[in-house]
């Protein structure tokens, strides 16, 4: 799908800003949705050799690289382990004293600007402040409030409304369950990422039991921890088990359930402390 379908607001703001060639230099996306494919499209405006009316073609050889993540003047960064470390920034600014390549240009990408190293973010001000040359810069985040002031204050912050309603019909002309399409569509922040997970029986099938448990948590407690014994196995490692804290936060909320949502918040602060998940679970009924 493509980022004029995923943003179509987005893209006409954008469109317009191309047409009048003046685009920023340094961008922060929030929300994330559609973020990456409006970011690749910016990029291809950068180096297109074929631009339409300030827009580019998509087809030739130097849009056709940038789509693909292979184009020599493009540049994505990614979080290393858990973070974005100061060197991986450092090798980064290097590149930022040389032209381009290709061209006088250069467009770097950092994607999950919220795990920059506080040391990384700080050497990256500089270049965001003065650029040694014509650099643009997109800095890409699902978790804006996470983001330090000193990088949102130098960008111009753009924020992408989660498409819900778009991502539900994607899932449910392919197969999904109405109910299960709704879940998805509140949980993630791209339409591939959110056909990964429709396509997991075992993701699916733990829908199922944290419904159970969501069910159990406004009864009686001896019920809700005997849930939790079924919960704790199928959630085993930290990226399945913040999925987890997220749907049930979607699922007490739809049952209006505002003081468990927050038990659940509360509890999900106890697991990122590196309490395990077990133990973090049973703070939800424990209050």
């Amino acid at each position: 799908m493509k980022i004029a379908e995923l943003q179509p607001e987005l893209f006409e703001r954008f469109a317009r800003v191309l047409k009048q060639d003046s685009l920023h230099h340094a961008f922060l996306f929030s929300g994330g949705f559609g973020a990456m494919e409006m970011a690749l499209w910016l990029a291809q405006s950068r180096f297109c050799r074929s631009l339409q009316a300030g827009l580019p073609c998509g087809q030739c050889r130097e849009c056709r690289l940038v789509a693909a993540n292979d184009f020599t003047d493009l540049h994505i960064v990614k979080p290393d382990g858990q973070t974005i470390k100061t060197q991986q920034i450092r090798d980064l600014l290097l590149t930022f004293s040389q032209s381009g390549f290709e061209s006088n240009r250069q467009v770097v990408m950092i994607d999950g600007a919220e795990k920059l190293h506080p040391n990384a973010a700080n050497a990256l001000l500089k270049s965001i402040e003065e650029p040694e040359s014509e650099i643009y810069i997109f800095l890409l985040t699902a978790s804006e409030n996470m983001v330090l002031e000193t990088i949102k204050s130098r960008t111009q912050v753009i924020t992408f409304p989660n498409q819900t309603a778009i991502i539900q019909d994607d899932l449910i002309q392919n197969g999904t369950l109405k109910t299960d399409a709704a879940l998805i569509s509140e949980l993630v922040t791209s339409l591939d990422e959110a056909r990964c997970l429709a396509g997991d029986k075992s993701f699916l099938d733990s829908i199922k039991q944290l419904e159970k448990f969501a069910k159990a948590l406004t009864g009686q407690a001896d019920d809700a921890f005997l849930q939790i014994m079924q919960l704790v196995p199928l959630f085993k490692d930290k990226k399945s088990q913040g999925l987890a804290f997220q749907l049930l936060t979607i699922l007490l909320v739809k049952q209006r359930q505002a003081k468990l949502a927050q038990n659940v918040f509360i509890a999900q602060r106890y697991w990122r402390s590196n309490v395990n998940f077990q133990a973090s679970l049973e703070k939800i009924i424990l209050g």
